[in-house]
């Protein structure tokens, strides 16, 4: 059985529909890149699977089961009880996400007494050793630090640290590298790779970049206009996919000495 099954999904606002039959499953251990340009509903499929639509926003068609379980019978306690501990997400900008006015540690002592009971100083330490176990160097300067004195890389490996807190079956991650620098980007992606092969995280990655989502997913979802363009395993959408919205977001990556590394 498929740990995460979408399963034909409408999304609308209000009246308008902006993701359309969207059919999607995920393995334990799998990863999928959600690959598209802006606007074309990656996003929004993987609020939709946390429940975390913005205004107003509903599923208004289709189901998503989880772990043989539809997300979309679940209240607010059960909700509270599986984000963050079943069920983790990486924002675009970890540390945007962040209280720029409270310490990296108060905010991740905060996180971790959400989801059990422990005490603050016991807290403190646990969020440590996330951090120490994300390489980051000196967690507890770190800790002892706000979002702004962060760089970008930092800020993204402290999001990454909170959302494996509790090592999740199921991994989102919206546009995690967009906001890096080649460098750090190549970093994040491997650390993420890491987690799938150290804990068996499964992972949704959202990106834009194709290089990106070729280099990490097992399969590639391609969305264009709130709707599924091609989808399958990563040889056939990079050698084998005829779509023609396909081939053109890999002929857009840039060759070097004629090659193309994608």
């Amino acid at each position: 059985m498929a740990l995460l099954e979408i399963n034909g999904i409408d999304i609308a606002y209000g009246k308008q529909v902006t993701v359309k039959d969207c059919t999607i499953t995920l393995d334990q251990a799998e990863i999928c890149s959600i690959v598209g340009e802006s606007g074309s509903g990656k996003t929004t499929v993987i609020r939709a699977v946390l429940g975390l639509l913005p205004g107003g926003g509903k599923v208004t068609k289709g189901d998503i089961i989880y772990d043989g379980r539809s997300l979309l019978s679940l209240n607010a306690r059960e909700w509270r009880k599986l984000r963050g501990h079943d069920v983790s997400m990486i924002f675009q900008d970890s540390g945007a996400m962040m209280n720029q006015t409270r310490l990296i540690g108060k905010s991740f002592v905060e996180y971790i007494r959400t989801h059990e009971k422990i005490s603050k100083k016991d807290a403190w330490k646990k969020g440590a050793e996330m951090l120490g176990r994300m390489r980051l160097p000196d967690p507890d300067r770190i800790m002892h630090s706000y979002p702004f004195q962060l760089s970008g890389g930092m800020r993204q490996r402290v999001g990454i640290a909170m959302g494996m807190t509790y090592e999740p079956k199921l991994l989102l991650a919206d546009e995690p590298t967009s906001a890096l620098d080649v460098t750090t980007q190549a970093q994040i992606v491997r650390q993420m790779m890491e987690l799938r092969d150290e804990y068996g995280t499964s992972i949704i990655i959202v990106t834009h970049d194709i290089g990106v989502a070729s280099y990490m997913g097992d399969k590639i979802v391609v969305m264009k206009n709130g709707q599924i363009e091609d989808q399958g395993g990563r040889k056939h959408i990079l050698e084998e996919s005829s779509n023609e919205y396909t081939r053109k977001l890999i002929g857009a990556v840039p060759s070097l000495g004629g090659k193309r590394y994608v």
